[in-house]
């Protein structure tokens, strides 16, 4: 249970992406947010239209996230369902019989790289989860739900700028925020999230540019705008921090999007989209597998889901796909849901920030705890720990 729930939240890390502007491919019959005849599934195009005069200032949390094995309407479990997650990145239909894609890793086909519906790139959804049921139950998403839901954490979104229903404007703007334990502050003790204007969700420090919420978020969001309720976002790169299992996984993503439909205090039809560097992926997961199981300190398991990952690289690391070139990045789509909630006003560092279990740690009988030792928890210690 302890990896389902790292590696599910490393989805949300993936999750926390922006959005890359709509890239030419084929033609799309979907209607799901963002679709664009002509274009394949990519988010709206930037509209003509005037920079919104709108100074207010809403957050939304995300409440449910979508891992792309069930349907996004039903909830029906399905082996299909990833293939109407996520964006078309490169702006390619990719098939295994594609000449104009990257070379797989060594070991790994160009299955990887078939995309879903409209030339979604979603080799996390098609090939990843796949591998988390198989270690942790198909239930997966709702273990990880559940923990949102429960006020273990959450992704803000503060959006500047909107107003009304079924607006088009350009010119928002905003920032994104990672939501830290709910009762971590003296306020929400005992309490779980509502989802609602009365919450006041605390924000992990460690993504922001200071100690204080005044200081800002290092995740920016700049020349956002939306289409009839559609909201977008760009980034070309975001780095995050998430603390797992007592060890804080840093991901970047690059080339990524984002879009939810905003209808009252509602964010609906979430995508987040992006390319996650393959490598990158391993080493920030190498940092905390002793957190996730100790089976995993051992080389050789290590060792062999790392490769795994590898050969699921589907496209290159900056979004584009090329020919004669090694594959290195692992395409994301996700879906989400969100609520508008209070604009947050504190801010908790993470309480998890222990050693790697994975190394070797200090022989109980020689620190603190012996009973002659002269340290912290020595009966005859002279330390502040001392009665």
């Amino acid at each position: 249970m302890k990896l389902l729930k790292v590696l599910s939240v490393l989805g949300v890390c993936s999750a926390v992406a922006l959005t890359l502007a709509a890239q030419q491919g084929c033609s799309s019959d979907d209607t799901s947010s963002g679709g664009t005849a002509g274009a394949g599934a990519v988010p709206p195009e930037k509209p003509n239209a005037p920079a919104t005069d709108s100074k207010d200032v809403r957050v939304f949390a995300v409440q449910n996230l979508l891992f792309g094995d069930t349907d996004r309407t039903s909830g029906a479990a399905s082996g299909e369902a990833w293939k109407k997650y996520g964006y078309n990145l490169d702006g390619k239909l990719s098939t295994s019989k594609s000449t104009d894609i990257c070379t797989p890793a060594e070991g790994g086909s160009k299955d990887a790289a078939v995309d879903g519906a409209d030339g979604r790139d979603n080799s996390f959804g098609k090939n990843i989860v796949p591998i988390i049921q198989q270690l942790a139950g198909n239930d997966f998403g709702k273990s990880v739900n559940d923990s949102v839901q429960g006020g273990s954490f959450t992704v803000m979104f503060e959006v500047t700028g909107l107003k009304g229903e079924k607006q088009t404007n350009t010119g928002l703007s905003g920032q994104i925020f990672a939501g830290a334990k709910f009762d971590g502050i003296p306020e929400n003790q005992g309490k779980k999230p509502t989802f609602t204007k009365a919450d006041n969700w605390p924000v992990s420090g460690e993504l922001l540019n200071g100690d204080t919420i005044e200081s800002g978020s290092k995740v920016k969001i700049t020349d956002a705008y939306i289409v009839n309720g559609t909201f977008v976002a760009k980034a070309d790169k975001i780095t995050i921090s998430l603390v797992l299992q007592g060890q804080a996984l840093n991901i970047s993503i690059n080339k990524a999007i984002i879009t939810m439909d905003v209808a009252g205090e509602n964010a609906g039809n979430g995508t987040i989209a992006g390319v996650i560097d393959a490598n990158e992926l391993i080493t920030g997961l190498k940092s905390v597998a002793g957190s996730i199981s100790k089976s995993l300190c051992e080389g050789t398991t290590f060792d062999n889901i790392a490769q795994q990952l590898r050969q699921f690289s589907d496209i290159l690391s900056d979004g584009s796909n090329a020919a004669g070139q090694k594959c290195t990045g692992i395409s994301v789509g996700l879906g989400f849901t969100g609520k508008e909630i209070g604009r947050p006003t504190k801010v908790t560092k993470s309480s998890g920030t222990g050693g790697d279990p994975c190394k070797e740690q200090p022989d109980a009988g020689k620190d603190s705890g012996s009973s002659g030792g002269q340290d912290s928890g020595s009966s005859g210690g002279q330390d502040s720990g001392t009665d």
